[in-house]
């Protein structure tokens, strides 16, 4: 078969240049149909229909989510002082507190808790709680966003929250090399009872 003869080509001519007839493929056509199909039900059932939206979906599950965080976060923050007895009678949750405490508090409180932008927390003045134990939790769970305090209770498992604070109130009275200025009211140290 001549060039000339090739049922391809189709007999249009623009300077010398002839178009072929080369159809897609098959399985692109059906592809670029499909899609179609799918974009016209995908049109029909989110933005025709009755149907729950997408985003009326997400409110619905994020409002799930935010009732089961809160009554967490509830339950977290009523002290235990028995489970905080136990912790604090334990050489290594109390380190671990500590490795708790410089991984996420010393970019604020500095090391061995001395203060730098949040307050010192290792003399007897305190902004927020009485400075006891049952006090000093509640606070770590919540933060105060105002103050720039995360709420920790968000971010840390319960475990870790009582051993950070064991190691709190370990530090409680340590002599500091530079230590920032009293902040808060005083209050004389209450610690548990071993």
């Amino acid at each position: 078969m001549t060039k000339e003869n090739d049922p391809k080509l189709l007999d249009h001519n623009y300077d010398g240049i002839q178009e072929l007839d080369n159809p897609l493929p098959s399985w692109w056509l059906a592809a670029f149909y499909g899609c179609i199909i799918v974009g016209i039900g995908y049109f029909a059932y989110f933005h025709l229909s009755n149907k729950a939206t997408l985003r009326a979906q997400y409110q619905e599950a994020l409002s799930h989510h935010l009732t089961i965080k809160d009554a967490y976060l509830e339950n977290l923050s009523q002290f235990e002082q028995e489970k905080f007895d136990q912790i604090i009678t334990q050489k290594e949750m109390v380190d671990y507190g500590k490795s708790v405490f410089t991984s996420n508090c010393v970019a604020c409180h500095a090391a061995n808790g001395a203060g730098d932008i949040g307050p010192n927390l290792s003399d007897d003045y305190w902004l927020f709680s009485d400075g006891s134990p049952s006090g000093i939790f509640p606070f770590i769970i919540t933060g105060n966003p105002a103050a720039g305090m995360p709420a920790w209770g968000e971010f840390l498992e319960e475990d870790e929250l009582y051993a950070v604070l064991a190691y709190i109130i370990s530090i409680r009275g340590i002599k500091q090399d530079h230590p920032k200025e009293p902040q808060g009211d005083f209050f004389e140290a209450k610690l548990a009872s071993p």
